[in-house]
């Protein structure tokens, strides 16, 4: 009798909103983006070569160049690079500075190299180069190993894993090196290349160094949902190092009025050639208040999963990584006291994500990633869940998904950029909540709340022009627009009684500020308004948390990192 009294408080609900109640599996797909810190641009380590002193005294008409040494670039192609300097008198300094757009060729071509002027006549005017093509001689650890929390061997394994002693010394396969040693948690490895043992060959001395064991951040946002608290609290603490190799324990939360989370991450390295594996738990407490609070609704969810990944490609210019995870998630949501839904969901995801820095009109830095998941739906035997999935959505069993994310930021000048964002979801079946793609809150559409426009397919694009005012300090002006679909196949009876369209748009514009202020503080703001109407909103022109549907909305972020 209880499952019937709840399945029809649910339709009247339906009914009278046309939205239903959040549950464990949208809650906990909202948590996971609101829980975690704004991101932080890493710096890439420098790779330094020594560069010769400059040498001041006599000059000299220069009536040609001659190259020796090399073999890895014509000769016919180094003297193109020389050409203007013909018919000049030189100094010697400016000689060497000649000397040195070779070498800056090679590296450009990715090798490190050393260019001279070794000792010669040059009064006829004649000028003779001479490259040494490093070989490699190996990694030199230069930092007392009694010293480190990190293992300096296995640091030193790692920058040295593509390097071949004898060989050129390839600038990409070095910088992958270093870039996959300071990714470990904890460590900080720097490079200098000097001379080798051997005659003509290049050693690289490397410095490692801890950083620190313990790190963490504090935030305060209002990107909840009205129906558990807007204000969230949430934080993070992370173990860097803990071993020595690199590997990291961390755990997260939040909490606002109504709902609880929490999430245990530990991952390491596996190998010297970018691979690592994560590992992961987290639960969610949460109780329905505001509008829903006479249903009496509460519930959690569990969550556990593993993840393999690999640095196809890493540089300070572009960089790709494959990934590889599986987990398990439980959810559990009651109404009146009574069990409502008991839903399980294995699934298996392969994703791709990657970056690149490209020279563009004043450059640009480009991210995406793409991922495509299959998993499985068990309702867990609760009678009235299955009845009510049977004669609506049909969920329960196999579905994939494909998911996509872009993102280009334009320098247009010294103080303007362009942001430009597009996301999108496609799948081949109707989906759990925390399987759909949603079109609102302050990673969306930000002119509508959290959770707004919720379904199976969806596309959502960013426009946003920013200014940079001062130090760390960026206004900007945005749009954002988006396209929905509730259902991969509809049914009889979907709407409850209502008109929403399965398929519809939503679109906003506002301003928006934010602030990297000394002291590792993050605070950023944004206010939006929405351009049109809410094809989705229920009955009384409200969105789904009760708003006017054509209300201006703002966000706002407090962020210590420690």
């Amino acid at each position: 009798m209880a499952g019937f009294l709840i399945l029809a408080c649910c339709a009247s609900l339906a009914h009278a909103q046309a939205v239903v109640p959040p549950d464990a599996g949208s809650l906990q797909r909202q948590i996971e983006a609101a829980s975690q810190p704004p991101a932080v641009p890493a710096t890439a380590p420098q790779i330094a070569t020594p560069m010769p002193e400059a040498q001041k005294g006599a000059q000299v008409s220069v009536q040609g160049f001659s190259i020796t040494g090399n073999s890895l670039i014509a000769s016919d192609e180094l003297l193109a690079l020389l050409q203007d300097r013909i018919g000049q008198t030189l100094t010697l300094a400016e000689l060497e500075h000649a000397a040195q757009r070779i070498a800056e060729h090679y590296r450009q071509r990715g090798w490190f190299v050393r260019a001279y002027l070794p000792a010669q006549d040059i009064t006829d005017g004649h000028i003779r180069i001479h490259i040494v093509e490093g070989r490699f001689d190996g990694v030199r650890l230069q930092t007392p190993v009694s010293t480190l929390r990190a293992n300096a061997d296995f640091v030193q394994r790692i920058v040295g894993n593509d390097l071949i002693s004898g060989e050129p010394l390839a600038a990409a396969r070095l910088e992958r090196g270093l870039l996959l040693a300071n990714d470990l948690p904890g460590i900080r490895a720097t490079g200098i290349l000097e001379a080798g043992e051997q005659p003509g060959t290049t050693a690289l001395a490397l410095s490692v160094a801890d950083t620190p064991f313990v790190t963490g951040d504090l935030g305060l946002n209002n990107h909840g949902i009205k129906a558990t608290g807007r204000a969230q609290l949430s934080g993070g603490l992370a173990l860097n190092n803990l071993g020595g190799n690199g590997d990291r324990l961390s755990l997260r939360g939040l909490l606002a009025r109504d709902i609880a989370s929490a999430a245990l991450n530990y991952s390491l390295p596996l190998g010297s050639n970018g691979w690592r594996l994560g590992l992961n738990a987290s639960h969610l407490d949460y109780k329905l208040g505001k509008q829903y609070k006479p249903l009496n609704a509460d519930g959690k969810a569990n969550s556990y999963g593993a993840t393999l990944s690999w640095a196809v490609l890493r540089s300070s210019r572009k960089n790709l990584t494959l990934s590889g995870r599986i987990e398990r998630r439980d959810y559990q949501d009651d109404m009146l006291n009574a069990p409502l839904r008991r839903q399980r969901i294995d699934a298996f995801s392969l994703g791709l994500e990657g970056d690149l820095i490209d020279r563009f009109g004043g450059g640009a830095y480009n991210s995406g990633s793409l991922q495509l998941t299959h998993g499985r739906l068990d309702l867990r035997g609760l009678a009235g869940d299955i009845a009510l999935d049977q004669a609506g959505p049909r969920a329960q069993g196999g579905y994939s998904k494909l998911t996509l994310r872009l993102a280009r930021n334009q320098t247009l000048d010294q103080h303007w950029s362009l942001q430009i964002n597009l996301a999108g979801q496609y799948a081949d079946r109707n989906l759990a909540s925390s399987e759909k793609f949603s079109l609102g809150g302050p990673y969306g559409i930000r002119a509508y709340p959290v959770n707004e426009a919720m379904g199976d397919h969806g596309l959502l694009a960013t426009l946003e022009l920013r200014r940079l005012i001062a130090q760390g300090l960026t206004a900007s002006a945005f749009i954002d627009s988006g396209r929905i679909q509730l259902h991969h196949r509809t049914w009889p009876g979907w709407q409850g009684g209502g008109s929403t369209p399965n398929h519809y748009s939503l679109t906003g514009a506002g301003f928006g500020l934010t602030w990297s202020a000394p002291g590792n503080w993050y605070l950023s703001a944004a206010i939006a308004k929405p351009l049109g109407s809410n094809p989705g909103r229920d009955l009384n022109d409200a969105n789904n948390d009760g708003s006017h549907h054509r209300s201006t909305r703002g966000w706002l972020t407090l962020h210590k990192f420690f």
